[in-house]
């Protein structure tokens, strides 16, 4: 699905038309939402939708899928993990993502939405672990929405030219961005373990 199709979604059904799509669409047609949160900002800056209007049926729109994601997760989660783990290349990536939970907990579901492809599954996985909504929803509403106006500010404010490029870029600088904080956070923990074990 292209901007365009986007855009008649929005002439067609209105504002709520496009919250159902980014809500439900999140699981049939899994777009990148860098390159439709981007696209929409540009567009918003082109008057073709009201800016603050837009943006919040954006953010909403993703906050409903991902806490779709976690409702699944926590009260069907058995049942789906066994047929997702009947595909080899699934189970694989439920492995990682379960490896990346258990090693860096919450800070994970606070940089998940931040790296394609485990935008829907981390939610699913933290409702499968009884995490608590609480804290999920505060941590994860929060990111997206730093998210969201990060990435919906790239389209409104820069060119054209400029959003296929970050597109085109992101997985790349973001992947590397989030591995290096990881890292980071990673050094200062044991940093720390190390300190208490001393003083003891």
């Amino acid at each position: 699905m292209q901007i365009n199709e986007v855009i008649s979604i929005i002439q067609e059904h209105g504002y709520l038309g496009l919250y159902l799509w980014l809500w439900v669409g999140a699981f049939v047609i899994p777009l990148p939402n860098e390159m439709i949160v981007s696209t929409i900002g540009f567009f918003a800056a082109e008057d073709v939708f009201v800016p603050w209007k837009i943006f919040f049926i954006t953010y909403l729109g993703i906050i409903a899928a991902v806490t779709t994601s976690y409702v699944f997760g926590r009260f069907a989660g058995n049942a789906m993990v066994f047929l997702m783990n009947k595909q080899n290349k699934m189970r694989r990536k439920i492995e990682r993502a379960l490896l990346m939970i258990e090693k860096y907990n919450t800070f994970a579901l606070a940089f998940c939405y931040f790296v394609p492809g485990f935008r829907i599954l981390f939610p699913f996985l933290f409702g499968f672990s009884k995490f608590s909504f609480i804290k999920f929803a505060l941590i994860l509403y929060t990111t997206i929405f730093i998210w969201v106006s990060l990435v919906f500010s790239v389209g409104y404010f820069a060119g054209e030219e400029f959003i296929e490029a970050f597109i085109k870029y992101y997985d790349i600088v973001v992947g590397l961005a989030v591995a290096a904080l990881m890292v980071y956070v990673m050094v200062k923990i044991r940093r720390k373990r190390k300190l208490r074990k001393l003083s003891h």
